[in-house]
């Protein structure tokens, strides 16, 4: 099982400082993590997000700081060797085909192969309607932006014809140092769903909403990528791994061991945590760690 570290949040480690994060992200690297990733939202209006914490108990202040994460990851890509990276999810449909191809392809370029990126449509109408993109729609344009990532990825020339832009004969690169970037869609588990997945992606990272239902879902998934004549083993499985409490106001890293066991006999793949979501401190990143990379079978 593979091991992500999401460092979204991670600067109140630091004192606010985002250029710990590098530091926290090398650290990680050097240990032996899978993956880092990030999240990704580009900003909020006060009423949608009144509302999303009040319904979904959205835990991420209104003037939280979210930094943009390609843009992160490229600083992250500088500071660590071996380490996968990624982002849990990118609101892709926010950003041009074009320019997203050319984000993912020059990350894969500096990381020397990398990259592996999720994405995602988002829930905010507000902030589609700040970026001047239409919120309808939003998941066949995922799709379809994701199939022209792809043929810019490849050999040039490039043609593709999609809603509202096109382009034939076109030329744009660098291409990726990787013959196929993984992307990982962050959907809700549903057969519509899980068939987009299976024409243009990689896998699936499930919501902590999906937990429920995470075993026939992963069964769903696979049989689409069957239906679809590719390998229903290549179908990645990745969740965020929810925190548990130990009563006390701390940690129970036991009980989320045995969660995160538990995934994996249920055919997760990759198991994502996220240390500032956890009532730890500064002093204990060191123990984190390693009993992180202790999840995946390695110390």
């Amino acid at each position: 099982m593979r091991i992500g570290l999401d460092v979204f949040g991670a600067e109140r480690f630091y004192d606010g400082d985002h250029r710990g994060v590098l530091d926290l992200a090398a650290e990680a690297d050097r240990r032996g993590v899978d993956l880092i990733t990030t999240s990704d939202h580009l900003g909020f209006s006060r009423e949608a997000h009144a509302e999303r914490v009040r319904d979904n108990g959205f835990p991420f202040d209104l003037e939280h700081p979210w930094l943009e994460p390609m843009s992160l990851l490229s600083a992250v890509a500088a500071v660590t060797e071996r380490v996968d990276l990624g982002v849990y999810v990118l609101v892709a449909p926010l950003r041009p085909a074009l320019l997203l191809a050319k984000q993912i392809a020059t990350l894969d370029v500096l990381s020397r192969g990398r990259a592996r990126i999720g994405v995602g449509v988002g829930w905010q109408e507000a902030e589609y309607a700040a970026a001047g993109v239409p919120f309808e729609r939003r998941f066949g344009r995922l799709e379809e932006m994701v199939a022209a990532c792809r043929e810019l990825w490849g050999a040039p020339p490039a043609s593709f014809t999609g809603t509202g832009y096109a382009f034939d004969d076109f030329h744009s690169l660098p291409r990726p140092v990787q013959a196929r970037v993984p992307v990982i869609f962050g959907m809700a588990p549903s057969k519509r769903n899980f068939d987009r997945i299976a024409r243009v992606g990689d896998g699936w990272t499930a919501a902590p909403a999906d937990m429920d239902r995470l075993e026939a879902s992963i069964m769903l998934l696979r049989s689409c990528f069957e239906e679809q004549d590719r390998d229903p083993a290549e179908a990645e499985v990745q969740i965020m791994l929810p925190g548990i409490g130990d009563g006390s106001g701390g940690v129970d890293f036991d009980a989320m061991t045995a969660s995160a066991e538990q995934a994996r006999e249920l055919g997760v793949d990759t198991v994502l945590v996220r240390p500032s979501a956890l009532d730890i401190g500064p002093g204990d990143l060191d123990g984190f760690l390693t009993w992180a990379v202790g999840l995946g079978g390695r110390q």
